[in-house]
C-alpha cells in the first residue's frame, strides 16, 4: 500500500507536468496527438527518476532497467494516445477532458507494468 502511495504521488506530478505541458503546447497550435506525445516525454523523465529512486528503490546495477522503463512507457504512450484519439476523433470530447481520461488508462497500466516488470524485486 505504501508503494501505491508513492507511486500515486509521483503521478500526481507527472500529470500536472504532463497536462501543464499539454495545455500549453495546445495554447499555441501544437495538433493535440503532438503535443500529446511531447508532454508525456516530459512526464517520463519526472517518473523515471522519482519511481526509481523513491517508489520502487531500485538497487544499483539492476540489469536493463533503464530499458525496461522505456518498453513500459512506449507501450503506456501507444494506449494513452490510441485512446485520446478515439475519445477526441470518434467521441468528440475535448482534447483537455480525453487527455485526463487517457491519462487514467495509462497510470493503471503503467503502475502494473512497472511493478510486475520493470521494478520487480
Amino acid at each position: 500500500m505504501k508503494r501505491l502511495l508513492k507511486f500515486g504521488t509521483v503521478g500526481i506530478f507527472n500529470t500536472l507536468i504532463t497536462i501543464g505541458s499539454f495545455m500549453l503546447l495546445l495554447s499555441v497550435g501544437v495538433n493535440y496527438l503532438l503535443a500529446n506525445i511531447i508532454s508525456y516525454g516530459l512526464g517520463v523523465i519526472n517518473s523515471y527518476y522519482w519511481n526509481k529512486n523513491w517508489v520502487f528503490e531500485a538497487m544499483p546495477g539492476q540489469k536493463n532497467l533503464f530499458l525496461k522503463f522505456v518498453v513500459v512507457n512506449l507501450i503506456t504512450l501507444l494506449i494513452n494516445t490510441l485512446s485520446l484519439y478515439l475519445l477526441v476523433d470518434h467521441l468528440g470530447i475535448h482534447p483537455i477532458i480525453g487527455q485526463f481520461i487517457s491519462t487514467g488508462i495509462g497510470m493503471v497500466i503503467n503502475y502494473l507494468l512497472n511493478k510486475r516488470w520493470t521494478f520487480k524485486k
